[in-house]
């Protein structure tokens, strides 16, 4: 009997109790931020699919996100939609302000939550909300958010009309404010058991992290314009090899991050011209007014770029671009006037009324030093060495001085 009861324990301590380890599950955290385009789509699928491969019991979707492709984004919401894992989403971090396509992300999740000092940005037509709401159960109070539709709400607002479930600091509270909540997924409704989850951060690929990063409209737009100056000067001053090289990366790079961003083709347009108007005024020295309307021109094309309210690249960005380019035309201007202030620098005019020094005695032909080069002169009167003349005239390269008078 004794033998039977070890044997039993033992039996537990093989099987139940590794049974136990196994089940012993997790809630994978993913941060989803910036602008949504194909490198986040994959992210995020990649992310459910591990999550389910790993038996996960919550999948935490960190939201900061500010624009979108919108084949990008309903892609998104649909992979949430069919997730058999359920997927709790948060506006998050602090100061997060999310545009309408976050706000529908956040609105797909099983649970969807706010940080206490974030907003959120809903669309003009509420529609795509109605349904996600009716799908978990949320009872919204649409009068309210008809009434707020193009506006922000803060998360107190969003919360009061029931927009999202409830509001968490960071991922790690919402995992323990979401224990015991009822929630449905793609296999149905089921019952949270989040007390105990342990945190699995799951960050981006290397390729992913990438290809988001050259996607983001801001690093797009920058490339762009280190491609095209850079193929510019290369063919301005040909061999020099190093701006040519950089130029063509650049210009690969931002036309494989452009590739899925909505492109605006006047705008890249009057992007093209307002450079080439600023490059012409190198050859054409204008006085920078060919340069200033070019960085007049690229400005309007850099705002008409993305054609999505959604998507667009950052003013600051833009003005910083700008003010750089009409800053350099415009010490452009001054230099150039002050060079006319000068006068001629070389050549008979430059030479004219010209101070020399003799650098031998001599009466009628000799030599002086003008200007630190050592010239031919003619003289009335007899010269010493040391002795300070002026030049009244040149004929061919012989000079004509007179003495200085003390």
């Amino acid at each position: 009997m004794i033998f039977r009861s070890a044997l039993l324990a033992l039996i537990c301590c093989l099987f139940v109790v590794p049974g136990a380890w196994a089940s012993d599950s997790q809630a994978i955290v993913m941060h989803l931020d910036g602008h949504l385009g194909p490198s986040q789509l994959a992210f995020v699928r990649n992310g459910l699919a591990v999550a389910r491969d790993r038996d996960a019991a919550l999948v935490v979707l960190a939201v900061d996100v500010d624009g979108a492709d919108a084949a990008a984004t309903d892609d998104i919401v649909q992979a949430i939609l069919h997730s058999p894992v359920p997927v709790a989403g948060l506006a998050f971090p602090a100061g997060a302000q999310l545009g309408p396509a976050g706000t529908r992300i956040l609105s797909a999740c099983s649970v969807a939550a706010m940080a206490p000092t974030t907003r959120l940005e809903l669309g003009k037509s509420t529609g795509p909300l109605h349904t996600l709401a009716e799908r978990y159960g949320r009872k919204v109070d649409w009068q309210q958010v008809d009434a707020h539709a193009g506006k922000h709400l803060t998360a107190a607002e969003a919360a009061r009309m029931h927009l999202v479930d409830l509001l968490a600091t960071d991922p790690e509270a919402l995992v323990l404010a979401a224990d015991g909540r009822r929630v449905r997924t793609d296999a149905g409704w089921q019952i949270l058991h989040t007390g105990d989850l342990h945190i699995m951060p799951l960050e981006p690929a290397g390729k992913e992290g990438f290809m988001a990063w050259i996607g983001d409209p801001n690093v797009a737009f920058l490339l762009l314009l280190i491609g095209f100056f850079g193929i510019v000067f290369e063919l301005a001053g040909p061999g020099m090899i190093l701006p040519g090289t950089v130029g063509a990366v650049a210009l690969i790079l931002a036309l494989i991050g452009l590739q899925g961003l909505p492109i605006n083709y006047l705008g890249m347009g009057l992007m093209l011209a307002g450079i080439a108007m600023m490059v012409g005024e190198s050859f054409v020295a204008l006085f920078a007014v060919l340069g200033l309307a070019g960085v007049a021109v690229f400005t309007a094309g850099s705002l008409l770029l993305f054609d999505s309210h959604d998507i667009r690249v950052s003013l600051p960005t833009i003005g910083a671009t700008a003010a750089v380019s009409a800053g350099f035309f415009l010490w452009l201007i001054g230099r150039l006037l002050r060079l006319r202030r000068r006068g001629a620098v070389s050549g008979r005019e430059a030479m004219i009324g010209a101070r020399g020094v003799v650098a031998e005695d001599f009466a009628g032909t000799g030599h002086i030093h003008v200007n630190g080069e050592l010239w031919q002169a003619s003289s009335a009167t007899p010269l010493h060495r040391g002795q300070h003349v002026r030049v009244v005239s040149m004929e061919g390269l012989e000079l004509t001085v007179v003495p200085e008078e003390n």
